[in-house]
């Protein structure tokens, strides 16, 4: 009987502190992105609803939706826009500490880092 209330215990513990390991991206976020022709200003308002990320993004290219997932630390995003080529789709992976984030943006064509702090 103690051994079980042992096992018990230690997930719980084990559950409870992977729920308080996951990172909160809601709100709204100044972005700069190391762009393959200079550096590039953007604006990301994300919403949260558990490991569901939705929002805009709002760049020189205009503002679009954009959909993802958030993981522990990890954030997953992705969006088009439209480009005189036709439409482009966007991926992002970053990781999210606290107030910053910082990751990889994949056009399809080229990559690009970036950084983000919230406002």
């Amino acid at each position: 009987m103690l051994r079980t209330l042992a096992i018990a215990a230690a997930l719980a513990l084990a559950v409870g502190s992977g729920v308080l390991a996951q990172e909160n991206a809601a709100g709204a976020w100044d972005l700069s992105i190391n762009g393959p022709e200079g550096p590039i200003s953007a604006t990301a308002n994300l919403k949260q609803d558990g490991e569901k990320i939705t929002g805009t993004i709002e760049s020189p290219q205009g503002t679009v939706e954009l959909n993802g997932t958030m993981k522990g630390k990890a954030l997953a995003m992705s969006f088009q826009i439209q480009s005189p080529q036709g439409p482009i789709d966007i991926k992002v992976t970053g990781e999210v500490d606290g107030a910053s984030m910082k990751g990889m943006i994949d056009f399809g064509m080229g990559q690009a880092d970036f950084t983000g702090k919230k406002k």
